[in-house]
């Protein structure tokens, strides 16, 4: 069963999935060596070793039908057409010679006949988040565009198979206390231990990954975008990004214009917000998101709704469960439920209207009529143990993947804002007004980056694209990870005249659901380059 969205955005979230373990992850190898049957493209300077590599793609159905198989999953038909190949990477762009990353990607080859436009990659979300575990579970949801592109997902370098950023735990002692730590503080005190808590990760993580830290973070995956696109034959990037890879997608378009193909973002990220304003809108729109499923929960009558059918009632309820679970956690068989925990599951949930509603409401069931807190604690992320891992492996379990890491090494890098325990504390008021509910655990990841070791770039925030193409920015009415406004804003901050469709729907990501308007829309683009006109809407 899958425990985490279909595509993610950046925001609070804990637990990890499922990751490619079958390819050897190598965090700095040896400078690439040209191979003698390619030309190097002089114009790229010292670069051009990598602009003049061939992926060397090799089928790897078996290993991957494995790994769907190790995660849960049955592994489907297109399984067996998956192949895998790697570029490398310069670590440093602006020094060449000091090593190199690999960078790891799976492909699915078109399936129809006729003239092959190129590849189409595409970037499921995070940040820190395996884009070949995305297409190898869900390659079905893009079998139209697979007809005529090579679809084409890579990990991108800090994430999964390509040079993980992996932070060790903390000794035992440094974190004597971690599993009371309130990670939905709500005065100065708690707020100071969660920092403290940050802090003490951190400076873990600089211990055992701090040569690659700088060199993690959309800045460095952006160009890394341009070598994939020259590696795999295309003089145009044709790319299609979700959420976060809504933010590398316009990056692109900023320092690449001139190499940009058709370009389909969906799920906006709003480049120009600081991570405080980007938080507090996101804590605003799950608050929204959760009001439409509780009306929609009502809907159904108290037969399907465990929730009952006043809709204000039920969030006031949810609301009063909330504050009773302050300084507590309630044993499950799938971990504890606190605040924490009890706030993500319905984050979770409000992803996807198709498949998180229904099992929101079949865990409130559990938990109200079985007095069963397991399948809210799961769909939250809890693990039994809480999932500690500790440096010599001796506590709770050991993570799954190198997501959350990731996640927190990419979104450090990607901002030079450092905020405290006082700006949480003088920002509290403020998120749970906006959500009295969400406010609290999104506002904690203002507290991430404490005492992080690696300065932040605010430089992937500048995404004019000035004689870039025109782009197709796809935004979700009722998008609780990237709201809505995001998508007008970045079609402004690009400045090339991209088109923002419109779709009226709930969940995040429009082109994973099952309207057809989205669809056929997005297919014209990146079929034939058609775009929809300014103003058009979708349901």
């Amino acid at each position: 069963m899958r425990d985490k969205p279909l595509i993610w955005a950046r925001g609070p979230r804990r637990g990890a999935t499922a990751l490619l373990a079958s390819v050897a992850a190598l965090a700095l190898v040896q400078p690439v060596v040209l191979p003698t049957t390619v030309a190097a493209d002089t114009s790229h300077g010292e670069l051009a070793p990598y602009y003049g590599q061939k992926i060397s793609w090799k089928n790897c159905a078996a290993q991957q039908s494995k790994e769907l198989r190790e995660a849960g999953f049955t592994p489907p038909a297109y399984a067996k057409r998956l192949q895998c190949g790697s570029v490398k990477a310069p670590r440093i762009y602006a020094s060449p010679g000091r090593g190199d990353v690999e960078i790891h990607m799976v492909r699915l080859p078109k399936t129809g006949d006729g003239e092959r436009p190129g590849s189409l990659v595409l970037n499921f979300g995070g940040p820190g988040e395996s884009g070949m575990e995305g297409l190898r579970e869900m390659g079905a949801k893009f079998a139209t565009l697979n007809q005529r592109y090579d679809l084409v997902a890579h990990d991108p370098r800090g994430v999964g198979a390509s040079a993980p950023v992996e932070c060790a735990q903390p000794d035992e002692a440094d974190l004597e206390g971690f599993e009371e730590t309130d990670r939905t503080p709500d005065n100065p005190t708690e707020a100071e231990v969660l920092a403290a808590v940050n802090g003490t990760l951190n400076e873990a993580c600089r211990r055992s990954a701090g040569r690659l830290l700088p060199w993690v973070g959309t800045v460095a995956s952006t160009r890394d975008l341009d070598v994939l696109r020259a590696a795999l034959g295309d003089k145009k990037l044709n790319y299609l990004g979700f959420s976060y890879g809504t933010f590398l997608g316009a990056n692109y378009l900023h320092k690449f214009p001139g190499n940009a193909g058709r370009v389909v973002l969906d799920g906006v990220e709003n480049p120009t917000q600081t991570p405080r304003e980007e938080l507090e809108s996101q804590a605003k729109a799950f608050d929204h998101a959760m009001d439409d499923f509780l009306a929609d929960c009502a809907q159904r009558g108290a037969r399907q709704c465990p929730l009952g059918t006043d809709p204000k009632e039920a969030k006031e309820g949810l609301e009063a469960l909330f504050t009773a679970l302050d300084g507590k956690t309630l044993p499950t068989d799938a971990g504890g439920l606190d605040q924490d925990v009890f706030v993500n599951a319905m984050k979770n949930a409000m992803y996807s209207k198709g498949d998180g509603w229904p099992a929101l409401r079949r865990a409130f069931g559990a938990l109200l009529d079985d007095d069963d807190g397991a399948p809210l604690a799961a769909l939250g992320g809890a693990t039994p143990g809480n999932g500690l891992r500790t440096a010599d492996g001796g506590a709770g379990e050991q993570a799954a993947d190198n997501s959350d890491d990731a996640f927190r090494a990419i979104n450090c890098r990607d901002t030079s804002k450092r905020y405290g325990p006082k700006d949480y504390t003088a920002a509290l008021a403020d998120f749970t007004k906006a959500s009295p509910l969400f406010g609290k655990l999104v506002a904690n990841e203002l507290l991430q980056c404490t005492d992080w070791p690696v300065a932040g770039d605010n430089d992937p925030h500048r995404v004019d694209a000035e004689g870039a193409p025109k782009a197709l920015l796809v935004a979700t009415v009722n998008d609780p990870a990237t709201p809505y406004p995001g998508g007008v804003a970045l079609a402004k901050a690009l400045g090339n005249d991209s088109v923002e469709l419109t779709y009226t729907g709930d969940g995040h990501g429009a082109y994973v659901t099952n309207s057809r308007c989205v669809h056929s829309k997005v297919e014209d683009f990146l079929f034939d380059g058609k775009l929809p006109k300014a103003g058009t809407k979708c349901n």
